[in-house]
């Protein structure tokens, strides 16, 4: 099957050509209802247009100290679930098999709590990244590779989130000027949330070969997972920290542009009026 003009779209910002299927530039990732042009409608001639910023700032600090409460909730339910699961190993491997095992009885909901907490905390943070995506535009900073709505379900799905965690995170920095402390940061926190699980493992698995698994294994399985999260809880708190960095890279940029919450900034140059010249309202008077 030949290919036509037709089946295609070009990118008025960055000339990219891409497929009809493609809702975004593969390049600049700008939305085709924003900069979709035909192919032949392009100018060779003409510099590409700067798109200044589009659409309303809305701030997400409220959803940011949401993720904050909910992050934090987490931590202290998982820290009592962890408690009592070393408790209840303890006492296994004291060969107390009637205690413990009515210990883990009466504790079972607050065992199973921090799964709830933790799905809680995705969605407080799928909430928040969501609207920091959808800021990116107005305050002139481009567009994600993702939309809002996707950027809200990306922590959600298992796997994807090991990828879309820091990948946006460390997108939104980059499109609002980069910073070194919050890429650095973002790479520390990854490995401590994500390394501990996995020596945590390995540490258990040797330990099972080599220990009675009715003293010595009980033992260190406690001991193993509270140390394990807690090397988590710092990476938890890095999390935290970046995405109060990200807020204050939003008010730094409004503050530069001089635009207030809610109220599109001024054009950028490029967009039809340079800067520190005077409006055709102006000019009139």
């Amino acid at each position: 099957m030949s290919l036509t003009e037709a089946d295609f779209w070009a990118c008025r910002v960055c000339r990219s050509i891409n497929t009809q299927r493609a809702n975004r530039c593969y390049s600049c990732h700008t939305p085709r209802e924003v900069a979709g042009v035909k192919p032949t409608d392009l100018s060779v001639t003409e510099p590409a247009p700067v798109l200044g910023p589009t659409g309303t700032y809305r701030s997400s600090e409220n959803r940011a100290v949401l993720a904050t409460i909910a992050t934090v909730a987490f931590i202290l339910g998982t820290y009592v679930a962890l408690w009592i699961g070393l408790q209840v190993g303890t006492l296994r491997a004291e060969r107390q098999r009637e205690a413990a095992d009515q210990l883990f009885q009466n504790s079972q909901l607050l065992i199973a709590l921090p799964v709830l907490l933790g799905v809680i905390a995705l969605v407080a943070y799928g909430y928040w990244i969501s609207r920091a995506v959808a800021n990116l535009p107005p305050l002139g900073a481009g567009y994600s590779r993702v939309s809002p709505t996707w950027a809200f379900f990306e922590p959600l799905i298992p796997g994807l989130n090991l990828y879309s965690l820091p990948a946006r995170t460390g997108e939104v920095i980059s499109k609002l000027g980069g910073s070194m402390l919050g890429t650095s940061l973002i790479a520390i926190s990854f490995f401590l949330i994500i390394g501990p699980p996995i020596a945590a493992g390995i540490l258990l698995r040797v330990a099972r070969e080599v220990s009675d698994p009715r003293r010595e294994f009980w033992a260190t399985l406690g001991t193993t997972l509270l140390a394990s999260f807690t090397v988590q809880v710092v990476g938890l708190a890095l999390a935290l920290y970046i995405v109060w960095h990200i807020e204050g890279m939003f008010r730094r940029r409004l503050a530069g542009d001089g635009s207030k919450p809610g109220e599109p900034a001024e054009p950028t140059a490029g967009s039809g009026r340079e800067s520190g010249a005077p409006s055709s309202a102006e000019a009139s008077h």
